[in-house]
């Protein structure tokens, strides 16, 4: 089965100022960890994702690895066009997990919270999964914050009241990750918060008042 090529490059690094210019904020730089055993979590991007869209797909696994400061690694490849049904199970038996780019006439978007979401995460338990992307939902939304989210169940978090991980997209919650996502992700991979790091924007830490989270636009899970 063919690789796939390589998604412009994956080192991890915070936001690019352009991500940074509405709201501004700011990661914690915790020493990053040099571990050559790192567990690395292969992304399949789908072909038919715009340059533009992929580009919004790499930001998002560029902020998760930044965060995950070496203990694990995304690592983005183009899904090979017209992948056959037994290549997709084997990137999944292999751990692999595959960014799909769907409309609202996909099955997945016909049931349960998949009717109303922008983004759905199906995991395959230790053997990878999906990411499903509702492509003519997304109405202008930044696919950034949307596939982030994503991006932390894969990691194994839940839905919070607030931040990254509200079941509710907000734009201003989804411009970075906050402690909570980083706190429910540390303790499904088994990781310490102190090797971690997270966005240090007030409004993400604890004890701080949340942005007002819209009822519309439901995430998915």
């Amino acid at each position: 089965m063919a690789a796939g090529v390589m998604l412009y490059g994956t080192a991890a690094h915070a936001a690019s100022p352009r991500e940074r210019e509405v709201p501004p904020f700011q990661y914690t730089s915790n020493p990053a960890r040099v571990a050559a055993s790192a567990r690395v979590i292969p992304l399949y991007v789908d072909a038919d994702f715009s340059d533009y869209d992929r580009e919004r797909i790499v930001a998002a696994f560029r902020q998760w690895n930044y965060v995950l400061n070496g203990f694990i690694r995304f690592d983005g490849r183009l899904l090979p066009e017209n992948a056959s049904r037994s290549q997709i199970e084997q990137i999944r038996y292999h751990g692999g997990w595959v960014v799909a780019r769907v409309d609202s006439t996909h099955p997945i978007a016909q049931k349960g919270e998949g009717a109303h979401a922008l983004a759905v995460t199906v995991t395959g338990g230790r053997n990878g999964g999906f990411v499903y992307v509702i492509a003519d939902r997304l109405a202008g939304r930044d696919l950034t914050g949307v596939v982030m989210h994503e991006f932390g169940h894969v990691l194994g978090a839940g839905h919070d009241q607030s931040g990254l991980m509200a079941p509710v997209y907000n734009a201003v919650a989804s411009r970075c990750i906050d402690y909570q996502a980083v706190a429910m992700v540390a303790q499904a991979q088994r990781l310490s918060m102190r090797d971690l790091n997270w966005c240090e924007t007030p409004r993400y830490q604890p004890g701080y008042p949340q942005p007002h989270q819209p009822r519309s636009a439901l995430r998915g899970q």
